[in-house]
């Protein structure tokens, strides 16, 4: 409350910019591990990660000199060298070396919500106010568009219907009886905006929401007609979505991010899309899941309230 400056204070860190009417240099692409010669900030994800993708984008898009790093899940997530820099090991990851230090360990940023802004309070002069404001309503009204997005929308849709045919986790039900009212939240905002959600250019929810779009649609193949739900079969239901993603689709730097790998190990989305994810995605949901009845009246936060009608939504079955 007592901070008169509408703009936040940048990260203190050694990785200082030339004068800006000097060029800077565009960042480079490489797998890991990071080489001698590199970027003061170090961007480490993967192309078929939904948060890495959008923080690559946004890279692309405004030229940041930023260093993206490709890490390959089965060698090098987890892999004693990555782990001494990144020892959370989960990406997206921004590396932050002091160029005073040679030699020294970089600082660790993990997750896109916090390289986000770092990246905005670092790159200010490069990331215009409309991708994300210095005012303080402005920024928390796109915000909250981000992080729904990232929260309940996400949950709701990929979390249930794509990461389980990968074997990595089964649905939860509180989340996916969220699922037809999260997008119907997105939608009410893409109508409301002109034509991005925040206005006449695209702000970081775009980027957010093109990327779970292209996250969802790991399973947008033929193979994959038989899942429950799929965010391709019903998109046209939700018209003013759809325009923002097409708009998204159509920036050069998004063109180049999706299509784009990062070498051997990080491939580019759109190659996970072709193939199902190299083939390693289930046709079907496993069992043991739950079906959700949406037309019962019992919410699922009421379930453990309720007695014996919580047997309306409460039912294990496979799908």
């Amino acid at each position: 409350m007592g901070n008169k400056s509408s703009k936040a204070s940048a990260p203190k860190t050694n990785a200082v910019l030339p004068p800006k009417e000097e060029k800077l240099a565009p960042g480079k692409e490489y797998m890991w591990p990071v080489p001698e010669e590199h970027a003061d900030i170090v961007i480490c994800g993967n192309g078929a990660s939904l948060p890495c993708r959008a923080l690559f984008m946004t890279i692309k898009h405004f030229d940041l000199p930023v260093d993206m790093c490709g890490i390959d899940f089965a060698k090098d997530l987890n892999s004693p060298e990555h782990l001494a820099v990144n020892p959370i090991h989960s990406i997206p990851c921004a590396l932050v070396y002091d160029s005073s230090k040679p030699g020294s360990e970089p600082v660790s940023i993990n997750g896109g919500e916090a390289i986000i802004y770092f990246l905005k309070d670092t790159f200010g002069d490069l990331i215009p106010d409309s991708f994300i404001s210095a005012n303080p309503a402005k920024k928390a009204e796109m915000m909250q568009k981000y992080f729904f997005m990232s929260t309940v929308v996400y949950r709701s849709t990929m979390y249930q219907y794509v990461y389980p045919v990968m074997g990595l986790m089964s649905e939860c039900q509180y989340d996916i009886c969220k699922r037809d009212f999260s997008l119907d939240i997105v939608e009410q905002w893409a109508n409301k905006g002109s034509p991005y959600f925040q206005g006449t250019e695209p702000s970081w929810a775009d980027f957010y929401f093109h990327s779970l779009w292209m996250g969802n649609n790991w399973v947008g193949n033929d193979d994959f007609k038989g899942l429950p739900w799929r965010h391709k079969d019903v998109i046209d239901k939700y018209p003013a979505s759809k325009k923002i993603i097409e708009l998204v689709s159509e920036l050069e730097a998004v063109k180049y991010v999706t299509s784009t790998g990062l070498g051997e190990g990080s491939p580019s989305v759109e190659l996970v899309n072709q193939t199902g994810f190299f083939g390693m995605l289930a046709k079907e949901m496993p069992g043991n899941a739950r079906k959700f009845n949406y037309n019962t009246a019992v919410h699922p936060n009421a379930v453990a309230y309720v007695g014996d009608a919580a047997a309306q939504i409460n039912m294990p079955l496979t799908l």
